[in-house]
């Protein structure tokens, strides 16, 4: 439909640096060049308008969320890889030192773009987004807000399911933040127990071989999740 917000997550190579001290995050907000899971291609010069005609008018928000902006950027521009930015210092909110903890122990590692296509071009089944008004970047976590799923799960092994499932236990033990972050991590695990569980399915259908290197059973790795929740 012609004028609705859009939204893209960028779960590769998202996150650049984070300085806690000044409250800085670098990165890339949205990648050139790869077609994701809606068979779009995010072209390079797509943002270029609204950075020279609205710089000033796109925030960094927390989770897609206009009523918790972080602020704005310090830095936004095209490279050859995609849309990179500078953060200015994070505002002294619950929400942004959340974010901030959440950067720091290695669990938000994605970011997502709200947009409005403006330009755009059909090939081969491909759609190919040539101009975007671009309205906000987000910090997002693992299938914390329903219109923005996360789809990196995809090219998850088992392993990686662990490493980021020990991530988020870790910092469960661990962390001090807000109950409504505590609740959206929450639900990035039970996500990540749904891909363990569907990698489980798949290897029994490959006669039980692994999927990977890992030697950890999805059985057990389950059990400490459910008894966790």
């Amino acid at each position: 439909m012609k004028g609705l917000l859009s939204f893209k997550n960028n779960s590769f190579g998202a996150v650049k640096d984070v300085d806690t001290k000044s409250r800085v995050i670098t990165g890339y907000l949205s990648n050139f060049d790869n077609i994701d899971g809606d068979n779009d291609v995010m072209v390079k010069g797509a943002f270029k308008k609204s950075i020279n005609e609205r710089r000033n008018q796109i925030y960094f928000l927390n989770q897609h969320n206009f009523a918790q902006p972080h602020g704005r950027f310090s830095v936004l521009t095209e490279d050859a890889k995609g849309l990179y930015f500078e953060s200015e210092p994070l505002i002294n909110t619950t929400y942004s030192e959340d974010a901030l903890k959440l950067y720091q122990a290695g669990i938000m590692k994605e970011h997502s773009i709200g947009f409005v296509t403006m330009q755009k071009e059909q090939k081969s089944g491909i759609r190919y987004l040539q101009e975007v008004k671009l309205y906000e970047g987000s910090n997002v976590t693992m299938g914390s807000n329903a219109d923005t799923p996360f789809t990196g799960f995809k090219s998850l092994t088992l392993k990686d399911t662990n490493e980021k499932i020990s991530l988020i236990l870790k910092f469960f033990k661990n962390g001090n933040v807000t109950d409504d972050t505590f609740n959206l991590l929450e639900l990035s695990l039970k996500d990540l127990q749904r891909h363990a569980y569907e990698l489980g399915k798949m290897t029994l259908k490959n006669g039980g071989q692994p999927l990977d290197d890992t030697s950890q059973n999805v059985k057990p790795l389950l059990n400490i999740i459910n008894e966790f929740i």
